[in-house]
């Protein structure tokens, strides 16, 4: 019986309380909303002019699709991801990432004969993570993925892009882009086997997560933040003495390549991908600003997941490139003065009619058809909006206006501030006029209800 109490007082108390938002989940409206149209304009932007295409993927996908491409025991699939059993007993999970969506409906869609691919997607990504500043656990990414081409030529467009998107924002902070490679297959397997080896004559210092990535994936724990795993890794072998010669070709060829784009990068031999299919080319662009702090710092990332396709149980195993940026931490590092606005909507004011109902203000039916007629009009060439009561009274049609001073202060209150007004009283539509008043320097014109148009921008 206390059970049942505890459920109904529960219940109660959800029913009094006011919505809120869930943990690490927020809202986006007003100068947060026009900053990530900004950024997702200029990612487009830049996208479209290297040839991509936009792809949209579902948020939700059966969890098959990512633990096969991320690896049921990599940290996204173990710990992070929202994972639950619909109604049908099928595994769902929301989508934590873009990549794989994308490689799954290159090979539902029959594309894989059809190469190359190349498509760019933005959207929310949730993971189960600790909210703080710069992560969410619903998230906005900006991504691109490119398919069916293997040349490195492809890496340095992407990179390219990726530098060219970013230096558009005119973001706070340094931007600076570490690289590496992982080689190939082969390359791979020797360097697993170095560090196996030697973290395993270590693992009484490793951290209980970098134990469990021993058996499973040791170049992860080169990926822990976990200070005593760092202390460890600091004198862990090195990935570049175990490069093929093909692979140091490629990568030579990718680093001459930037430096003629004049693209600036420094080397970084511990930054790695855990998954398989990820080789060669690595990176991730930082952003040094206190905006974002050090732990939140990198902004884009990317690499080359030559066989991702393959995981999915595509029919070919497909070479492939991409990146994705957080749309959260690049607004944090937008100024808001420097984030374009639409322009302003020109507002049309009623002023009431007292005549019809002394010590009232009250709009009458044609004075409010009049002022829907006058914005109509304005519409045709810019946005236009009537200036409603903000409560209706008493079930009437006739509604209760604040009096034209304080409809002209709540106007001068916004931002941006449109740069006129349009009032209309029945005065003005017994004579068929407006007037059009300039809310920085206050002064009033008559304009005839036919010569609307023509002063819009006068």
């Amino acid at each position: 019986m206390s059970c049942i109490r505890c459920i109904r007082n529960l219940r109660r108390s959800y029913s009094t309380q006011p919505p809120r938002p869930v943990r690490g989940m927020s809202d986006r409206l007003g100068v947060a909303e026009y900053k990530h149209r900004h950024i997702l304009s200029r990612a487009e932007a830049a996208a479209e002019s290297y040839g991509f295409e936009p792809i949209h993927t579902p948020i939700l996908e059966y969890s098959s699709v990512y633990e096969r491409s991320l690896g049921a025991d990599s940290d996204v699939v173990g710990k992070e991801i929202y994972k639950f059993l619909d109604s049908s007993q099928q595994w769902m999970t929301m989508r934590p990432e873009g990549t794989a969506g994308v490689a799954r409906a290159l090979i539902t869609n029959k594309l894989e004969g059809l190469m190359p691919q190349k498509f760019y997607y933005s959207g929310p990504m949730f993971r189960h993570e600790r909210p703080q500043k710069g992560r969410l656990r619903q998230f906005e990414q900006f991504g691109v993925e490119a398919f069916g081409t293997s040349h490195p030529a492809v890496d340095i467009e992407c990179i390219s892009m990726a530098w060219q998107f970013l230096n558009s924002l005119d973001i706070d902070g340094d931007l600076s882009i570490r690289l590496n490679t992982l080689g190939d297959k082969e390359s791979r397997v020797e360097y697993r086997s170095a560090l196996l080896q030697y973290f395993t004559e270590s693992k009484s210092k490793l951290s209980e997560d970098s134990l469990r990535r021993l058996s499973t994936n040791p170049m992860r724990i080169l990926d822990s933040k976990d200070e005593a795993d760092i202390a460890v890794a600091k004198d862990a072998p090195m990935y570049v003495d175990y490069l093929s010669s093909a692979s140091r070709e490629r990568f030579d060829f990718i680093k001459l390549g930037l430096d003629e784009h004049q693209i600036p990068y420094t080397l970084d031999d511990r930054l790695v991908r855990g998954l398989d299919y990820y080789q060669h080319t690595v990176w991730e662009v930082s952003c040094a600003s206190d905006l974002l702090g050090r732990s939140q710092a990198t902004v884009l990332a990317g690499g080359r997941y030559d066989g991702l396709t393959t995981a999915l149980g595509g029919s070919r195993s497909l070479p492939g490139i991409g990146w994705a940026a957080g749309i959260e931490r690049l607004a944090l590092l937008l100024p808001d003065g420097r984030t374009p606005v639409p322009q302003p909507a020109i507002p049309v004011l009623i002023v009431p009619d007292r005549s019809l109902e002394p010590g009232s203000r009250v709009v009458g039916d044609c004075l409010y058809r009049y002022a829907l007629s006058v914005a109509s009009v304005v519409r045709k060439q810019r946005s236009a909006h009537v200036v409603h009561a903000p409560v209706h009274s008493g079930g009437s049609q006739s509604a209760m206006h604040p009096p034209l001073s304080k409809q002209l202060a709540s106007v001068l209150s916004k931002t941006p501030v449109p740069p006129y007004v349009l009032i209309v009283g029945s005065n003005e539509m017994g004579q068929r006029h407006v007037i059009k008043r300039d809310t920085a320097t206050q002064m009033q014109t008559v304009v005839d209800y036919g010569q609307i148009s023509s002063h819009l921008d006068s």
